[in-house]
């Protein structure tokens, strides 16, 4: 069985709550180090421990680092520094839209599965044509049409693959006869060449 999700709710168990800070600032703590060491830039943790009376606060890497990264914080322009904070509201909102954005593509999936189903039983005669709805035809026909045109993207890529092989393939080399040196001796020469002027 998979990881059962965790219900993010205040704790009412003293002991529980006080193993899930302790495990949850460790991670927190984990994460930041290796984001630090991977990526080579600068990074701190400020927890506020209530179960921790001597301290009350635990700081990562160090008290002075993380000192100097406020410093640096809040000297940059506001406009600048307000560019990336997230707030509780907007995240909750951000998580929200990707939830809504993600269910909308479930419900499509689901609905084009369902007219593939239902086209393949008019096909094969399962229901009979005259049972069909106007909704249900133009679904099918829309669920046909994509369809065929995943089909004609196959075909043209098939077709253009094999227009590139027949264009590539090398056509058969032909060598020319080397043309045949005659080596005659100087008289025979100047024989054959009067022989033609006398011609």
């Amino acid at each position: 069985m998979g990881k059962q999700k965790t219900n993010i709710e205040f704790i009412a168990k003293d002991s529980r709550r006080r193993a899930t800070f302790k495990q949850r600032k460790e991670n927190i703590f984990k994460k930041a180090s290796e984001l630090s060491t991977l990526c080579d830039v600068r990074t701190c943790v400020i927890i506020d421990n209530p179960y921790e009376q001597r301290y009350g606060y635990e700081v990562l890497p160090s008290e002075q680092e993380a000192i100097e990264l406020l410093h640096g914080f809040n000297g940059m322009p506001s406009k600048r520094r307000s560019a990336k904070t997230t707030n509780p509201e907007e995240m909750m909102q951000q998580q929200t839209r990707k939830a809504q954005e993600q269910l909308i593509k479930l419900e499509l999936e689901n609905r084009e599965l369902e007219l593939e189903i239902l086209m393949h039983e008019y096909m094969a005669g399962a229901r009979a044509m005259n049972e069909i709805s106007p909704e249900e035809a133009e679904g099918i026909l829309w669920v046909a049409e994509k369809q065929l045109r995943v089909v004609q993207a196959r075909i043209d890529m098939l077709s253009s693959k094999a227009d590139n092989a027949e264009n590539s393939t090398a056509q058969p080399f032909v060598q020319e006869a080397p043309a045949i040196a005659v080596h005659c001796k100087k008289e025979n020469v100047e024989k054959i060449q009067g022989a033609r002027v006398e011609n």
